[in-house]
């Protein structure tokens, strides 16, 4: 299977008015996708659990699904093309420099 590693710009270009999803079923199911991830890709990361933490709607046309790794703020998200039912690829997200710039808000 054909993986896809998103760039900061092109995963940017996915996210359209997120909003949180609970509960329900995938769209597809992405699964074989993750285990066709290369390791490189998954940088010091490890999400071998398969923990979804999150799972965002991007207006009608993305769902980002973030599973968690074992580090706190890093989580590989796959992003599914809602329109063509497939797996648009992958990026791994670090939300630690967000998070700490938001407690230096605080």
């Amino acid at each position: 299977m054909k993986t896809r590693l998103l760039n900061a710009e092109e995963f940017a270009a996915t996210r359209l008015e997120p909003k949180r999803v609970d509960g329900g079923e995938p769209p597809l199911d992405f699964w074989p996708y993750v285990e066709a991830i290369p390791a490189e890709d998954f940088a010091h990361a490890d999400c071998r659990a398969g923990q979804v933490s999150h799972v965002y709607r991007m207006g009608d046309q993305y769902e980002h699904v973030l599973i968690n790794s074992q580090l706190r703020g890093l989580a590989m998200v796959i992003v599914i093309d809602l329109q063509q039912q497939r797996v648009y690829g992958h990026h791994l997200l670090d939300v630690s420099p967000l998070m700490a710039q938001a407690d230096q808000k605080d």
